[in-house]
């Protein structure tokens, strides 16, 4: 690979003399990984000055309420933090950058000198930020920094804003969210800049940052022994690959491995990547044992290609997760939710840091939080299966447990707790606090619900050690988020704005083909950084009656999605409240989307069995008029009379029967769960109506209604609630890899 530097600077870069290596080895490992010194470094750096600073205190102030957190004084960064903001930039540069960048004279202040321009105008949303930011990155470009640079050292200029801001106020959890989105959105904007000038180009990534992570190890070792049984004709050593027994694809199930590609979809890709890698050894080896060394030439190169590509993807996810950890931790704890398997969430802190700092000085309490976190990587280095942690905010750090168990967890944390308390070699004792939450059955949550999670679990921290789990931990975990929400969003404003968008889930049927059968519709509530789950505001939508404004405003996104919708689903299940039958403009608009926009959609309407009791009458005129059809949701939570399903389904308004999702959670409990559901598949095939499963989370789950010849499924385990383009896109994908299967959805 040509070197980044100019000529003129290789001197600078010269390695020591190495042991002469035969050249097919040399060859192979320079060729799949970037062997120079990236960014060309590691030659020390000069201190670089820091461009005057610019008092903010000289220039008009805004007042605009909206942005409360611009109109207090204590929420500004003041001069001396912003100079540490950039002296801490200015070190990330000196790790990772260009040395000859930064060493010429003409180009060095550009990038410093665009951030505090970047962060004069940060807390001010307006066009100049804007600007600032396009500035920033033409400063980039013309000092010759990679932009996978850049992107790091906004995460690392993030990280630190968000530390000065949280020691200026008493709630250093309340802008992280704000001062994140204002980040990631800077980002995007840059990205889509540079998106065309750095398409086709390997990321030429630092080795020392990614080269011990386990699944780059894992590669760099196999390929080394495989290219050890080349170079020694010894093909009993040529490690074939091994489907029954394959690390890489243990390792990729591992917390460590999930972080850094299931929030990206990316997972799949990677196990794709590593099949087609696996499957061009095992052609090298063959071509080998049958002495056709021209081919097994090609094939070797071919087989490099694809692993400096795996490499390559690797190191930038690596790279990437590591400079943003914060915002990709909570990306992954939500993505994490929607897997099988027990997920557990702690929040871990040292008690009395703020009275260590006050005592002993700052410098104390950054000794204590590095033991700490020491500590913690000791422990997930030991479970890596298991465990992933993450330094958090204000002394926190989260870690995430999967498969295990609460007692499991609470036994290592408590563990850990002795072994600070006891450490003989540290300056001060310490003492941990944590409290932790089982997540396995919890649904209502989404990424913007994170940081109040962590707020939460950060609360009870400080009120008991323990690792709850049950539905009551959970409640009482959904009840503060529900308060401290209402004090947060207002429902009446941001229904009277239209801040209402949908997502989409599959019902799939259970057989051997897997189609997609129909997508439920699920509304959202807009926020500005994201969309909130309107799960967690339902009750509080019913008790304000909000409820026909609500479903009214589902319509109209449905309406707006329609173009996409047509190359998704033939068939659409939309829940509705009882108010929203007798309400005129809820009607109307279900009538115009049906004659137009959704116009040779079928439309399937979810009614609980209450509401169908208490709304036959519009229910038989729905059906008779525009061929509407219904499901029964939340089957057999015992509102609904048996003479009522069978006439209903006589008439041919009701179509299916949606299973409480209680029976499914509860399925391997016990055996009266199965019987129950047993004879609910047996009456609807009577009926001639179809069961919808809720809820299926697990593949034993799966497997017994598959056993149970249940007609459709519904959970986390067969498709995730994503918005209608991510879903089209996934479709596509589906078709393009495997094909349409039938008139009725596409094989999963």
């Amino acid at each position: 690979m040509p070197s980044p530097l100019p000529s003129t600077r290789r001197q600078h870069h010269t390695q020591p003399p190495r042991q002469q290596q035969p050249k097919c080895q040399r060859d192979c490992i320079k060729n799949f990984y970037h062997v120079q010194p990236p960014f060309g470094f590691p030659a020390p750096i000069g201190r670089v000055s820091i461009p005057p600073f610019r008092d903010w205190k000289s220039e008009p102030r805004r007042t605009d309420e909206s942005l409360n957190f611009v109109t207090q004084e204590h929420y500004f960064l003041n001069p001396r933090q912003v100079d540490e903001l950039l002296q801490q930039l200015q070190r990330f540069h000196a790790e990772h950058t260009e040395v000859a960048a930064l060493q010429d004279p003409e180009r060095h202040p550009l990038p410093l000198q665009a951030f505090r321009r970047f962060l004069e105008r940060f807390l001010e949303d307006t066009e100049n930020a804007r600007q600032a930011a396009e500035e920033l990155v033409e400063s980039y470009r013309r000092a010759n920094i990679p932009f996978v640079l850049l992107l790091a050292a906004f995460n690392h200029l993030k990280e630190a804003m968000v530390e000065a801001i949280a020691s200026n106020t008493g709630n250093p959890l309340a802008h992280y969210r704000e001062i994140d989105q204002r980040f990631e959105k800077a980002k995007r904007l840059l990205a889509q800049r540079q998106l065309l000038h750095a398409a086709a180009q390997p990321l030429p990534l630092p080795q020392r940052v990614v080269r011990d992570k386990h699944l780059i190890r894992l590669y760099l070792e196999w390929l080394q022994r495989l290219n050890d049984a080349i170079l020694q004709d010894d093909l009993d050593a040529y490690p074939l690959p091994d489907p029954q027994n394959d690390p890489f694809t243990r390792a990729l199930r591992h917390p460590e491995s999930l972080f850094i590609c299931l929030d990206l979809k990316l997972c799949d890709q990677i196990q794709e990547h590593h099949r087609l890698i696996q499957q061009q050894s095992a052609l090298v080896h063959t071509l080998l044992a049958a002495e056709r060394y021209d081919q097994a030439q090609l094939a070797h190169q071919e087989l490099e290609k694809r692993v400096a590509d795996l490499l390559n993807l690797l190191s930038a996810l690596y790279f990437e997760s590591q400079t943003n950890r914060l915002h990709r931790f909570f990306n992954f704890l939500q993505a994490l939710l929607y897997l099988p398997g027990r997920k557990i969430l702690a929040v871990v802190n040292p008690r009395g840091l703020r009275q260590l700092n006050q005592r002993q000085g700052s410098e104390a309490g950054n000794r204590a939080l590095a033991r700490i976190e020491e500590r913690l990587a000791e422990l997930c280095q030991t479970q890596r299966e298991r465990l992933l942690y993450t330094r958090g905010i204000a002394g926190d750090f989260y870690l995430i447990g999967y498969h295990t168990t609460p007692e499991e967890l609470d036994g290592w944390l408590h563990t850990l707790r002795q072994r600070l308390r006891h450490d003989d070699a540290a300056d001060v004792p310490l003492d941990l606090a944590y409290h932790g939450l089982e997540l396995t059955r919890i649904h209502q949550l989404s990424e913007e619900n994170m940081p109040f999670l962590v707020d939460y679990l950060s609360e009870r921290s400080r009120q008991e050690n323990a690792i709850a789990s049950g539905e009551a931990a959970a409640e009482a975990m959904l009840a503060w988020m529900r308060r401290r929400y209402r004090q947060s969003v207002d429902l009446n404003e941001k229904l009277e704005h239209g801040e209402v968008d949908i997502h989409i889930q599959p019902l799939v049927t259970l057989d051997q083909r897997r189609r997609i059968h129909a997508f439920e519709v699920l509304g959202r509530i807009r926020e500005e950084d994201g969309e909130l789950n309107a799960g967690l505001f339902i009750d509080d939508i019913l008790r304000l009656g909000l409820a026909p404004r609500f479903d009214t405003l589902v319509l109209r996104a449905l309406a707006r999605h329609a173009d996409d919708l047509r190359h998704i689903t033939p068939r659409l299940f939309i829940n509705v409240a009882a108010a929203s039958l007798e309400d005129p403009a809820y009607l109307e608009a279900l009538r115009t989307l049906l004659e137009g926009p959704l116009a040779g959609i079928e439309v399937v309407l979810e009614l609980t069995e209450q509401v169908i009791l208490e709304r036959l009458s519009r229910v038989h005129e729905l059906h008779r008029r525009w061929g509407i059809h219904f499901a029964i949701d939340d089957f057999g939570t015992g509102y609904s009379t048996l003479q009522t399903v069978i006439q209903l389904a006589l008439d041919g308004g009701v179509r299916y029967l949606k299973l409480d999702g209680s029976l499914t959670r509860h399925l391997h409990d016990h055996p009266a769960n199965e019987r129950v559901m047993h004879i609910t598949r047996q009456m609807a095939r009577e009926l001639e109506l179809e069961t919808v499963v809720e809820f299926i989370e697990t593949p034993q789950q799966l497997h017994t209604l598959e056993a149970m010849r249940m007609d459709l499924g519904q959970g986390f385990l067969l498709g995730l609630p994503d918005p209608v383009p991510v879903w089209r896109g996934k479709l596509t994908y589906l078709h393009t890899r495997h094909g349409a299967n039938g008139t009725d959805g596409f094989t999963l």
